[in-house]
């Protein structure tokens, strides 16, 4: 149990082409959820969602996002973000957060039921430590929600 007002601490095993793995529960406005995982993307600026994800939970879209993706070797993308509440691992806060609606994103890691993934507009709240050697991670939560 973690001391009163101590920021949460997620621990996990670096997945070795993919990185930090994290346990998600992903919900809409409605109450629906899905479990599963996400990727914490410290190469991308925007978190995102998988698009069947936001289709099964009917998540509104409150705008689109303009961004440019390195992997994809090619221009700029527009895509539709939407809104989700995200718990992350055992901790039982619900974090707000407007992630872009990406395709392909739930079956790219064999095994995992991957959900979303969190870049720098959420990880620049946290303290994400990677230890290659061990094959461990650690990422500390913010105690309070960005305003």
């Amino acid at each position: 149990m973690r001391k009163t007002g101590a920021p949460p601490v997620v621990r996990g095993l670096l997945h070795p082409a993919a990185g930090p793995l994290v346990r998600v529960e992903v919900s809409g406005l409605t109450g629906a959820s899905l479990k599963g995982v996400a990727v914490l993307d410290t190469g991308a600026s925007m978190s995102a969602l998988d698009g069947t994800v936001a289709s099964e939970l009917a998540l509104v879209s409150f705008g689109v996002a303009d961004f440019q993706a390195l992997a994809a070797g090619e221009g700029r993308h527009v895509a539709p973000t939407r809104r989700a509440r995200v718990r992350i691992a055992d901790d039982p806060r619900l974090w707000e957060l407007d992630l872009v609606e990406v395709p392909n994103l739930r079956r790219a890691i064999e095994g995992f039921e991957v959900l979303a993934l969190l870049g720098w507009d959420f990880l620049d709240q946290c303290l994400l430590t990677c230890d290659g050697p061990t094959g461990m991670f650690s990422l500390t939560l913010p105690t309070t929600p960005r305003p």
